[in-house]
């Protein structure tokens, strides 16, 4: 039991791991891949039993004012309920604009996905992650999930990060993301990933940094020995 339980380094213990070897060990890995992989063609169902007893149906891909839209953001998670409100505030503005929220990220429901963004001019992918070296995890995953299904006139990609240590988007950076992306549209090139950072948190940074500049340069005076 937990009470027996100890780490020793010169008495090395492995406890309810079975040691298989690599070929076993691959055999199953790729079996629980496989296993996960049917996660695509239950979900439905799961759904509608969910909707039976809550009435609320959530589908892999759920869309809002997307019918119509050239331009869609794509989020995942609660963070998504952010761009409902800006959406609105853009459609009164006259931008055709939605949004589109996965339900599902491993496996990656790549196929629903790309059927929602058929016909779109643009998709702008807002993560809440930095995968550092790469970009936003959800960016990188839509990258490929277009090349793999090669859409016939597929949207331009756009990627974002914003939220980072529960980190607000205001309504502001909302109307950035979609002037950048209806200029990558009309260019044709999808700029890099870019932070979603206002002028005003990039000065309070930069008095943070000097701040902490002055203080390493200071000159350290020991205290008297008594």
């Amino acid at each position: 039991g937990p009470q027996k339980t100890s780490f020793r380094a010169g008495q090395p213990v492995s406890q309810a791991v079975a040691v298989l070897g690599g070929g076993p060990y691959s055999y199953f890995r790729y079996e629980t891949h496989l296993a996960a992989m049917r996660a695509l063609e239950i979900y439905p169902d799961i759904a509608r039993e969910f909707a039976a007893k809550f009435g609320r149906y959530h589908g892999l891909v759920e869309g809002y004012r997307t019918e119509d839209a050239a331009i869609v953001f794509l989020m995942i998670g609660s963070f998504a309920t952010k761009a409902k409100d800006a959406v609105d505030r853009l459609r009164d503005k006259g931008e055709t604009v939605g949004l589109l929220r996965l339900r599902m990220l491993r496996p990656f429901p790549e196929e629903s996905l790309c059927e929602a963004l058929r016909g779109k001019q643009g998709v702008a992918v807002i993560d809440q992650n930095l995968s550092v070296g790469m970009g936003g995890v959800l960016s990188s995953e839509v990258s490929a999930a277009l090349y793999r299904r090669r859409l016939e006139s597929p949207p331009m990609l756009t990627s974002f990060v914003g939220g980072l240590g529960g980190k607000d988007i205001a309504p502001e950076e909302f109307y950035e993301i979609v002037a950048v992306t209806k200029r990558a549209i009309e260019t044709g090139e999808s700029p890099p990933p870019r932070l979603l950072y206002t002028q005003q948190e990039l000065r309070e940074m930069r008095k943070l940094q000097a701040i902490a500049h002055v203080e390493g340069e200071a000159e350290i005076i020991p205290t008297r020995e008594v």
